[in-house]
């Protein structure tokens, strides 16, 4: 094997098992799931959107093409001729059955209780799959579900309706594939390996790709924990791509000759409060903390540039955004405690929180508490602040929900408006089931998200979440702090052939080192 043509790309953290829809790895899983597996329909990564901030395509990929009946709740997927997944077995429509079997027929043979739990949000509405010919499968629903094919991208849990291979389901188990579960994609796994940053893997090139095999001959996905050292790393030429950077970083980078591209992805980071702590249920403590928080000046102070302060629930990639949504929580620490005072909460008030030192975030958390921690300590709140080490155990904690208190939330969601706000918002999905870890139980805003998710109208779907996303600001179960405005990715000149949409997830298929 060609070193010169093993892509190196530096991680802030490790990488967890390569089993897509049993997996819960956030990003660092995501980028490989992206380069090994495939779903039948996905995002675009190919090809710049249409306009600035705009959502990324849907094409298909394993799919030909998709007939969707005039009431959304029958999808027929024509599949792809002539793939193989990476162990030989071909693709076809029983292939598809079983995978989708193992996310959401509790009576199959193959159903996994994990891997439905984590991928509920996109099948739960699922009634049947079946297979209409060797190469024919359609899907039926209990109601109209227009984001299916949106869903089916599930920028939340990457990969989570791949397709692995169904011989690896026969002979290891629903549950059994881990590392050893082959997929479609342009390139298969070949190793997991330690370093001093933890769990590293490396991917070879699928020869035998129906779409074609790629430039390069490998990559390696390497962790380093310490953003700096994943800097020095870059310059070093010890990797060819970084990701988890911030601004500074970033300008040094580019002033180097390294390329540093700009775009807008979809990411909100938030405050979410647990509604079961009696003081924090008080509308008024929540509005308090709003008020005492100066997000131009955590912006302007941390992220110059690359963060823009957050009134909205909703990120600028959304297709329901407002841009024209008012900001409801000006900056004023002197109504907020007022607020606190009328709430009996202004003597040595102390909120819980936790935070992920690495992972999804792409930003440092503690330098954000820090300077949350100084604006709170000023209307007399004091933040007790623990950091997960590691984004799995981040996940784990907030899935267990929110502590007495408030959670710092690092998740970057995509594109759909549901995915985003029912996931974690509906009373459907309290923790520990799903990432409504705040205990939100809102009637009025569940009726609105139950009634958006079945509108086929995009305009009237998107009108109805921006309903929903209204009631979030006036309710505030969570609190939108900011948004980001710049990608956290750098890489090496001799990567050329690299497109970087507005989501940050790559596609490595067509890069090529020079």
């Amino acid at each position: 094997m060609n070193e010169d043509k093993i892509l190196r790309v530096a991680l802030d953290w490790a990488v967890d098992e390569v089993d897509p829809p049993r997996s819960f790895g956030g990003w660092n899983t995501g980028r490989v799931v992206h380069q090994t597996h495939e779903s039948l329909f996905e995002d675009d990564f190919g090809e710049l959107p249409a306009s600035d901030g705009a959502p990324t395509s849907l094409v298909p990929r394993l799919a030909t093409h998709c007939i969707t009946s005039p009431d959304a709740r029958r999808y027929t997927f024509r599949i792809r001729e002539g793939v193989r997944f990476h162990d030989g077995c071909p693709l076809d429509a029983e292939a598809v059955v079983i995978n989708y079997e193992r996310m959401c027929c509790a009576t199959s043979p193959f159903f996994s209780p994990v891997v439905a739990d984590f991928n509920r949000m996109g099948v739960g509405l699922i009634e049947k799959v079946r297979a209409l010919d060797s190469m024919t499968v359609e899907f039926k629903f209990s109601e109209p579900f227009p984001e299916f094919l949106r869903y089916m991208t599930q920028e939340d849990a990457p990969g989570a309706q791949s397709l692995i291979s169904p011989a690896a389901i026969r002979k290891l188990g629903p549950d059994g594939c881990a590392d050893k579960a082959p997929g479609t994609g342009a390139f298969r796994f070949h190793s997991r390996f330690e370093t001093d940053g933890g769990s590293a893997v490396e991917l070879r090139r699928n020869d035998d790709y129906w779409a074609g095999p790629p430039q390069i001959e490998g990559i390696r996905f390497l962790p380093f924990p310490d953003r700096k050292a994943r800097v020095r790393a870059l310059v070093e030429g010890k990797v060819d791509v970084a990701y988890s950077l911030e601004g500074a970083d970033l300008e040094e980078l580019a002033a180097l000759g390294f390329t540093v591209p700009s775009f807008n992805p979809p990411y909100l980071w938030y405050l979410v409060f647990n509604l079961r702590d009696p003081l924090i249920a008080d509308l008024r403590v929540r509005q308090a903390i709003a008020y005492a928080i100066d997000r131009e000046a955590l912006c302007a102070e941390l992220f110059p540039g690359a963060a823009v302060p957050a009134h909205s629930a909703l990120s600028p990639g959304s297709p329901a955004h407002d841009p024209h949504a008012a900001n409801r929580y000006v900056y004023n620490p002197e109504r907020a405690r007022e607020l606190l005072a009328e709430a009996g909460a202004n003597d040595g008030l102390v909120l819980d929180v936790i935070a992920a030192q690495a992972g999804s975030s792409q930003l440092d958390p503690g330098a954000i508490y820090q300077r949350l921690a100084l604006d709170l300590a000023k209307v007399g709140i004091r933040l007790n602040v623990t950091l997960h080490p590691d984004w799995v155990a981040y996940c784990n904690q907030w899935r267990e929900g929110a502590p007495s208190g408030i959670a710092f939330s690092e998740m970057s969601w995509g594109m759909s408006c549901d995915l985003w706000l029912s996931q974690i918002l509906h009373g459907a999905n309290q923790s520990p089931r799903g990432f409504n870890a705040g205990y939100n139980n809102d009637p009025h805003l569940d009726g609105f998200l139950d009634l958006a998710r079945a509108t086929i109208d995009s305009s009237e779907r998107a009108a109805l979440y921006r309903a929903a996303d209204a009631r979030v600001m006036e309710s505030l179960p969570i609190l939108p702090l900011f948004t980001s405005r710049r990608g956290m990715i750098a890489f090496s000149p001799r990567v050329k052939g690299l497109t970087v949409v507005n989501q940050c997830w790559q596609d490595f298929r067509k890069v090529r080192l020079e």
